[in-house]
């Protein structure tokens, strides 16, 4: 006891707290939680020498944590279950100080857990009530949500999916059916699969004989298709309740899409190679999902925003057959998005955008650059993308639009993400000439005559060495040129009277 007080005094005086166990134990948790990042593994070997904290590891239970448990006055949305997450992270952090490979203590651990969810498979079967299971439920997922975030080493998330899988999840999955359209429910297990597929410090590098990321992205899939063809069901809602009944769970599935497809441990291609139908099912319900929301709504929550248009990056950059192959409507409606998201203040969401439009230029680039070659190998090798590009031809108004926003944002306005508005910048250009000299005439015509030369000067600069390909050191050196076009123009617009007003580049 006296070693235990001094280890309490030496980490920063909880004193206080030394009169139960239980208070002890939740001192030190807050201690790691609050520590955080900044916390030395020294500190940590020390916490784990308590006999409170080594108790603690072993009876993480309702019956020493009341706040564990269910009673008959706990609710669905009780802020007491949110705390459970932090809890957990904080709990398995002092875990994994002495875990290594140790199985055996791993599922000691688990134990309380692996008991809960037995109870609940039980219920499952039978007639159930469902407040008590919901509880229970949303209970474990947060604790789960905490155990996952801590386990960052390739072995010990290994075990934590040796033991959810198959059995616990297939519950998780059966509560989505069930409660799809209780957010109180959907989002604790929609946030517990998101962290499960996160790639975090490369945890998620299984062996080469291993089929556990292609089990993994499976379950994700089956849980991101349920929840997005069945929230299509929910019919109206009402304007302040559309985030929290709907856009919330949508965003969640974009987050966790996101993160399995940037993962870097599923080979995407062995889905369609052995007919296996996950990957085409998630990305079916992402355009489901997408399509269900309009576009102010993208834009009005940061979170959905954010989820969006960094999946959108994604799905351009790896997996631009699939978006090449999109419905004419679809695409309209992506790149509307696309468009509209480039205005965005928030500079995160602007150069997400910037990104997935450099994606779908370059691809457009590359497929009229092949459909214009005479050689047949060449032309049916343009027709996997004949769609996208039959659509841009359709509606060039399009990228139009988004090449005068682009330039308006460089010239009029405090651009703080220049290098990425640049790169889909030259491709816009290339692809549209002619529509581009209008923009430069438009914009020059409306100065001074003085300053008229001054501006023609710079955008002679500005395709100054630049070549008509879209290659790395072409698309280096027309950054570096729009770098010093921004320069120069600000300047000479800047001392334009007051009666000649520039006139920005879309009217």
């Amino acid at each position: 006891m006296a070693e235990d007080d001094a280890i309490y005094t030496e980490l920063g005086g909880v004193e206080g707290y030394l009169n139960q166990s239980c208070h002890r134990a939740l001192a030190v948790l807050l201690y790691v939680h609050a520590l955080d990042i900044a916390i030395t593994y020294a500190i940590l070997k020390k916490l784990v020498k308590i006999d409170a904290v080594r108790f603690m590891l072993r009876n993480h239970t309702c019956e020493h944590f009341p706040f564990l448990g269910i009673s008959e006055h706990f609710h669905l949305g009780d802020a007491v279950l949110r705390c459970r997450t932090t809890f957990y992270t904080a709990l398995t952090r002092l875990l994994l100080i002495d875990l290594g490979e140790d199985e055996d203590e791993f599922e000691l651990f688990m134990m309380p857990l692996t008991t809960t969810f037995e109870n609940l498979t039980q219920l499952f079967n039978s007639n159930f009530k469902q407040d008590k299971a919901k509880c229970m439920l949303i209970g474990l997922s947060r604790d789960l949500r905490g155990i996952a975030f801590a386990l960052n080493t390739k072995a010990s998330y290994t075990m934590l999916f040796n033991w959810l899988y198959p059995g616990y999840i297939s519950i998780l999955q059966r509560a989505i059916e069930l409660w799809y359209h209780e957010p109180s429910c959907t989002t604790p297990i929609l946030k517990l699969m998101a962290e499960l597929v996160h790639n975090r410090s490369q945890r998620l590098n299984f062996e080469v004989s291993s089929p556990n990321g292609i089990l993994l992205f499976r379950e994700a899939s089956k849980m991101i298709s349920t929840y997005g063809n069945q929230i299509q069901t929910l019919g109206n809602i009402s304007k302040d309740q559309v985030y929290p009944l709907k856009l919330k769970g949508i965003s969640i599935c974009f987050c966790a899409l996101k993160a399995a497809l940037c993962g870097n441990y599923v080979s995407f291609g062995v889905f369609q190679l052995y007919g296996d139908s996950h990957f085409d099912n998630a990305l079916q319900a992402f355009l489901k999902m997408l399509l269900s929301i309009c576009h102010n709504d993208l834009l009005s929550f940061r979170k959905l925003s954010l989820s969006y248009y960094s999946l959108l990056e994604c799905l351009t950059q790896d997996h631009m057959k699939f978006v090449s192959n999109l419905e004419p409507h679809v695409v309209i409606y992506v790149l509307t998005s696309l468009s509209e998201g480039l205005n965005a203040l928030d500079t995160e969401i602007s150069s997400a955008c910037c990104a997935s439009l450099d994606y779908i230029v370059t691809h457009l680039f590359k497929q009229l650059a092949k459909s214009n070659k005479k050689s047949l190998r060449m032309r049916q090798v343009a027709q996997e993308g004949e769609r996208l590009l039959c659509t841009m031809q359709q509606n060039p108004e399009i990228l139009q639009q988004m090449l005068s926003i682009l330039m308006n944002c460089i010239i009029f306005e405090d651009c703080r993400n220049q290098w990425s508005m640049s790169r889909p910048l030259l491709g816009l250009i290339l692809l549209n000439e002619k529509y581009f000299s209008e923009l430069r005439r438009n914009l020059i015509s409306n100065q001074d005559p003085e300053q008229q030369q001054t501006l023609n000067a710079c955008f002679e600069k500005l395709m100054e060495g630049v070549e008509q390909n879209l290659l790395i050191k072409n698309r280096d050196r027309f950054t570096q040129n729009m770098s010093i076009f921004k320069r120069d123009v600000t300047e000479t617009l800047r001392i334009c009277t007051t009666a000649n007003t520039p006139v920005d580049m879309m009217s």
